[in-house]
């Protein structure tokens, strides 16, 4: 079932109506313009902007990033930002959200069509979940390595979306687990969401396949959490 919630709250005032209502198309024009086979178009200096603050947040970190650093990766003035985004926050804000949006589409297509063995469902939303972060890795990875260090403001903006997208999975580990105490479950949790979020800092995937990945985690975990027999 599709996620309804909007789009997070905003320390910088920007425009809700600011990322579209057709999410599929967004999050692939972010992945092409990632991958650099994005071909740009008038009127998307938006997402340009988006692109490079991403990938200097990541790679420079946040507070080492100034809006000029990232008006001169987009080929643009200072100024221009500021026709797009109140500030810095404003910016850092719509970049969580549209990493979630991805993380959170591909979490439903996954439970659109997994399969019913314990095992193999678990390991279909790792997949999922892999894919994303790696297909949409500057908005993805942000959440590992910059949200820590953002400002409060941006992630108590953030809070809210991620807390959602973590009770998600929560549900799903009880429905494949329930043998589990709530503690127990917390823990498998935890765990599974640092074996999945860390490899962003270690995994190439232009050398490995998220497929191997996701088997590799998802049996680890299932193996403490899911009786023998059940998958």
């Amino acid at each position: 079932m599709p996620n309804e919630r909007s789009v997070g709250s905003d320390p910088g005032s920007r425009d809700a109506t600011s990322i579209p209502e057709s999410i599929d198309a967004y999050l692939a024009d972010v992945a092409a313009f990632e991958a650099g086979s994005g071909t740009p178009a008038p009127g998307d200096g938006k997402q340009r902007i988006l692109d490079a603050a991403a990938e200097l947040f990541l790679t420079r970190g946040y507070a080492e990033t100034s809006i000029r650093l990232i008006a001169d990766a987009v080929g643009i003035k200072p100024a221009s930002i500021y026709h797009h985004f109140t500030n810095k926050d404003s910016l850092l804000t719509e970049i969580l959200e549209i990493g979630m949006l991805a993380v959170d589409r591909a979490f439903d297509d996954a439970a659109a069509s997994t399969p019913p063995e314990p095992a193999d469902r678990l390991e279909r939303h790792v997949a999922a979940h892999l894919e994303a972060l790696f297909a949409h890795h500057a908005f993805t990875a942000t959440h590992v390595t910059v949200f820590p260090f953002a400002p409060p403001a941006v992630r108590n903006a953030a809070v809210a979306a991620r807390d959602d997208y973590e009770a998600r999975w929560a549900e799903l580990l009880g429905e494949i687990a329930p043998q589990l105490e709530p503690d127990a479950l917390r823990i498998a949790r935890l765990a599974l969401f640092g074996a999945m979020n860390s490899s962003v800092q270690w995994f190439d995937p232009k050398t490995s396949s998220t497929a191997d990945l996701a088997s590799a985690i998802a049996r680890t975990v299932a193996h403490g959490m899911i009786p023998t027999g059940a998958s």
